[in-house]
């Protein structure tokens, strides 16, 4: 057979080629491979320094150890709470669910720091850690699936208010001789008139802390009770590292390292009763956290203040109790994103705060006039009711007032919220117990609005904890001043938001508005034209259960003082056994009339909890009859204008009147109750007050004087068009007199305005029954319809009709 040698030596070439592709192709996908994995392994890095903060990968260069939050990607859902009646339930909501939270979620990550012995400390407002340690732990942290974000702990410099030139020296106090311009301006003082100075309510100040023992705030701090002080539950100091600082580190009393914050909780609450009338609500309570050292603060220092508030624990630590949480607190401090804040890092604890029914407050910041300068946590947070600060007595915003829209988060919120005085504010000092000096700022504007927040809380209970509602009042009274600088005039605008805060508009009911051709009617019982203990004619007091004694007339005695219209009024004892005391009015009826209002004056000291301000244990009601008292009705919450029930009566110790909503506690004096009544076109409405004790401790007891009822009363169809123009109330010259007792009942013409629903209730049998035989007559008094400003409709607020305000010149 013949061979070929060329032939052989062409495959032998081929095999080389064939070869020398396949390892070049080799070649080229090892290396194909090796910048795939180069290239995914800088996406993760990438992707993962996205977690990281900058400000933490700067502090954290070339070895260096910085503080940082290890914010969870877990975070609690606190929307359930908004379903929830009472403080008490949506505290105590928020504080389980939060601590759920970090309890189940925080686990491998604190054993992963402890087991290497890593500085930290867990937090559960916000589902996150505080650590201390270098770039290799921040990234190692930062690498975990359920963490969120690495945010820093900036130390946080805050350009405080210092006081101004000319100031009175601190130890040579001056007594003013009239109520401070700013508190006059924001009409707080004809509230107080009313019987409303935030008796039952709570501020805390978050802030540089305050000098407790200063004469206008030592009465009024809740660690304190007259005669010794208890701090715990009442005081943190959430300064732990400071040096040098005149309060030193945990601080186990109230201390003030600066006077900035004994300045604003004065503005809130201060009075220290020989003049020096300095707060909105002298009647509230204050606690205090400090989270600056010496106007230093860090985000861990303000997340701190806020747990605490959330759930106030003794001194040096413990358990938490929500029941003990402020109702309100006063923030006038700022957070830049400029030095390392994240805008996001305290938005969590805001919302949680507001989640359960505390009203956050805070200054709008003092980087005025430009736009946009409301730029720092937390004023630009939703959450949060933001102040502007105007001229004090003038209805023009101080120029270094922060204005909006926010932009630093791209919200492009509208903000301030609302504005009020905040230049040469007058207030307590940290230099002495009688030491005052004046300052101005936004710091000093925030404590006016927290102070009226607690005054219509006092005012308004229906409104308590229903933060949107809340904020809807006041804003709906406020006087708005138009700005058309920072976007549209509004309201609400930029540069003021919804105006200068009104507290007296927020808190009064508007005004009956009759028909023209119809008068207003008063009639109504002071309790004086009787000789005490007798009753006035027609007026019967009864016990449906328990002794002696039943309501009567007294000009003496307490609770203090004895009537709102001396000498007399209607008074009975809260004793220590079971009871159920009533008082029923004389018969009346609306006939030919429509828009029925009952006014009184109560004044009570009934056992109620002094650990939960949201439960009574004997209490009063408002029952009704419409069928000349065969039956009563309760008077629901929602009936009442203002000065409605504070408490719910606890179910578990024998009151008759347990679980319902009631008065109860202490109102310190007279207050003004104002209620819707039902329109009874024919004779047979009665009104009864009904007092009901338990099988525990009694108290003083409870008050009643100056009951007037008044309403639109006509003959036929009202005029045509009514129109209403701003003129003066007339002094009215017709002044019939009205006999209250029955008669026939024609058909009503007019249309009642709409009231609350009211449920009908049987009447216990009367065990016992007083009935008085003096004789009175009660007269109506026929009142010519007021007539008020017409004002555009704003947001409609609870059980309120929204009063229209009037559109201003826009200021350039």
């Amino acid at each position: 057979m013949a061979r070929h040698p060329n032939r052989a030596s062409e495959s032998s070439r081929l095999r080389i080629v064939f070869c020398s592709v396949l390892f070049i192709a080799a070649t080229i996908a090892v290396v194909a491979a090796i910048g795939s994995l180069r290239a995914t392994a800088q996406h993760v890095e990438d992707v993962f320094h996205l977690k990281i903060a900058p400000w933490v990968i700067e502090h954290t260069a070339n070895g260096q150890q910085a503080e940082f939050f290890v914010v969870l990607a877990d975070q609690a859902d606190l929307r359930p709470a908004a379903t929830l009646a009472t403080k008490a339930e949506k505290g105590r909501y928020v504080y389980d669910a939060l601590r759920k939270k970090s309890q189940e979620t925080q686990g491998p990550i604190l054993r992963w720091l402890r087991e290497r012995a890593i500085e930290h400390r867990s937090f559960y407002i916000v589902n996150a850690i505080l650590v201390k340690g270098s770039r290799e732990i921040a990234e190692a942290v930062g690498a975990r699936p359920d963490v969120a974000r690495v945010e820093g702990n900036p130390r946080i410099r805050n350009a405080l208010p210092q006081p101004e030139a000319g100031d009175q020296s601190p130890s040579q106090p001056q007594t003013p001789e009239t109520i401070e311009p700013g508190i006059a301006y924001t009409h707080a003082p004809d509230v107080w008139a009313l019987g409303f100075r935030g008796q039952g309510i709570t501020v805390a100040g978050a802030d540089t802390g305050q000098r407790w023992t200063h004469n206008a705030l030592k009465p009024h701090y809740r660690g304190w009770d007259g005669v010794t002080a208890d701090h715990n539950y009442n005081w943190h100091d959430s300064i732990h590292d400071s040096t040098g600082n005149p309060c030193g580190n945990d601080s186990p009393f109230p201390c003030d390292d600066n006077g900035h914050g004994t300045h604003t909780i004065g503005t809130a609450v201060g009075d220290d009763g020989m003049g020096n009338q300095i707060g909105m609500a002298p009647g509230a309570r204050w606690i205090g956290c400090r989270n600056m050292d010496q106007g230093n603060g860090t985000p861990a220092r303000y997340i701190e203040c806020m747990e605490w508030f959330l759930a106030p624990y003794p001194i040096g630590g413990g358990q938490g109790d929500p029941l003990r949480a402020p109702d309100i607190t006063s923030n006038s401090w700022v957070c830049p994103p400029s030095e390392g804040c994240s805008a996001n890092t305290l938005q969590a604890a805001v919302e949680a705060q507001a989640a359960a029914g505390i009203m956050m407050v805070a200054g709008a910041g003092n980087d005025g006039p430009n736009c946009s300068t409301v730029m720092y946590p937390p004023a630009i947070y939703a959450a949060s009711y933001t102040v502007g600060a105007l001229n004090t007595g003038q209805d023009v915003i101080a120029s270094f007032s922060s204005r909006g829209p926010v932009t630093v988060d791209g919200s492009n919120r509208i903000k301030p919220d609302i504005s009020a005085p905040g230049t040469g504010t007058r207030s307590s000092y940290n230099t002495s117990d009688n030491a005052y000096t004046t300052l101005s700022g936004t710091s000093m504007a925030t404590p006016h609005i927290a102070g009226a927040m607690t005054l219509l809380w006092c005012a308004r209970p229906d409104l308590r904890h229903n933060i949107s509602g809340s904020r809807t009042a006041l804003n709906d009274a406020a006087h708005f001043i138009a700005y058309k600088l920072c976007g549209s005039a509004g309201p609400p605008n930029n540069v003021a938001g919804w105006g200068r805060v009104d507290i007296l508009a927020a808190v009064t009911p508007p005004t009956i508005q009759c028909p023209l051709c119809w008068s207003l009617l008063t009639f109504g019982q002071n309790f004086d034209g009787v000789t005490p203990p007798s009753l006035p004619a027609e007026w019967t007091a009864t016990n449906a259960q328990g002794p002696p004694p039943l309501w009567v007339t007294s000009n003496s005695g307490v609770p203090m003082p004895p009537a709102d219209s001396p000498p007399n009024a209607a008074y009975i004892d809260d004793p220590a056994v079971v009871s159920d005391k009533r008082l029923q009015s004389l018969e009346f009826s609306f006939f030919e009339g429509g828009d029925p209002r009952l006014t009184f004056r109560q004044n009570f000291n009934l056992e109620a909890s002094e650990t939960n301000p949201n439960l009574g244990f004997d209490g009063g009601v408002l029952e009704f009859s419409t069928d000349n008292g065969n039956t009563f009705q309760y008077v629901p919450p929602g009936a009442f204008l203002m000065g409605g029930y504070n408490r719910t009566i606890s179910t578990d110790r024998g009151s008759p009147i347990g679980g319902l909503q009631a008065w109860s506690g202490n109102s310190e004096g007279f207050i003004t109750t104002v209620v819707s009544l039902p329109p009874i076109q024919s004779p047979g409405g009665r009104l009864r007050w009904r007092m009901a004790s338990d099988t525990q401790s009694g108290n003083e007891g409870w008050r009643v004087d100056s009951v007037n009822i008044s309403f639109c009363h006509g003959q036929g169809t009202p005029c045509a068009s009514p129109t209403f123009t701003p003129t003066p109330t007339p002094t009215a010259t017709a002044s019939p007199t009205v006999t209250l007792t029955p008669s026939a009942t024609p058909t009503a013409t007019n249309t009642p305005s709409a009231t609350a629903t009211i449920t009908p209730t049987p009447t216990s049998t009367a065990t016992a029954t007083a009935t008085a035989t003096a004789t009175a007559t009660a007269t109506a008094t026929a009142t010519a319809t007021a007539t008020a400003t017409a004002r555009p409709t704003p947001t409609a607020r609870p059980n309120v009709t929204p009063r229209q305000r009037p559109t201003p010149l826009p200021r350039p």
